[in-house]
């Protein structure tokens, strides 16, 4: 009996992975009906706080602004914040917000290393628990964020990047765009915020010295934003 080779499997997986993703995601009762949920997704309640922190930023608790900036990086509107803590160390807040229904977050770090003109090295991952203070549950949520170290000639920085969503976050668009699929099959949605922190280091020190200080900023960083901008507030 004749057996499938390598070239013949390839476009049979490829399919069954494609068929996989697309009832995880709940679309095929959509197709079937000839409507893509997508093309008309439900509203983001929560767009004119998310604009508002384009232009405003955002308070971030133990760590006073010194200066705001509202910066057109690349094509892209930017909050740039400077902020420094009660032990007198600074950090850099960047901050770009959905601004429609249909955005949809495309790797908008590469927006900062053009401007920085940064080298990199020392790249890898960290996950933070975060729950919010007023929750009504006991789940807390996490984020998967990418750390590494970045120098320019006159400075080097340890710097953290992720996608803020409302009950999580990580670095790679594709992990928030399941979960809005999955929020738009309850008619809701998952607004987000591209975030970069950047807090200066000494040149060729190592990155872990750093680690911590970065994940407790980013975690308080990302309940804020939370609840700011990323889930819609109870009627008064």
């Amino acid at each position: 009996m004749a057996t499938l080779s390598n070239r013949d499997r390839l476009p049979r997986i490829l399919l069954l992975l494609f068929l996989t993703v697309i009832l995880t995601i709940g679309a095929v009762p959509g197709y079937l009906a000839g409507k893509w949920q997508w093309q008309n997704p439900p509203a983001v309640k929560t767009l004119a706080q998310l604009k508002a922190i384009r232009k405003q930023g955002i308070q971030v608790s133990g760590w006073p602004t010194q200066e705001q900036r509202s910066v057109i990086l690349g094509e892209h509107p930017w909050s740039i914040q400077q902020i420094k803590n009660d032990r007198n160390e600074e950090a850099s807040l960047f901050l770009f917000t959905q601004n429609g229904p249909k955005d949809q977050p495309e790797i908008e770090w590469s927006e900062i290393n053009g401007i920085q003109r940064w080298q990199t090295d020392s790249e890898g991952e960290q996950s933070f628990n975060f729950k919010l203070a007023d929750s009504s549950t006991s789940v807390t949520n996490s984020v998967q964020a990418k750390i590494f170290r970045a120098w320019t000639e006159k400075r080097t920085y340890a710097v953290m990047e992720w996608y803020a969503w409302s009950d999580g976050g990580h670095s790679s668009p594709s992990r928030w765009y399941v979960a809005d699929r999955l929020a738009q099959l309850k008619g809701q949605r998952q607004p987000w915020v591209a975030v970069a922190i950047m807090v200066p280091m000494e040149p060729l020190d190592d990155l872990n010295k750093y680690r911590d200080r970065l994940t407790e900023l980013a975690k308080t960083v990302q309940v804020q934003l939370v609840n700011q901008a990323l889930r819609p507030q109870p009627p008064a």
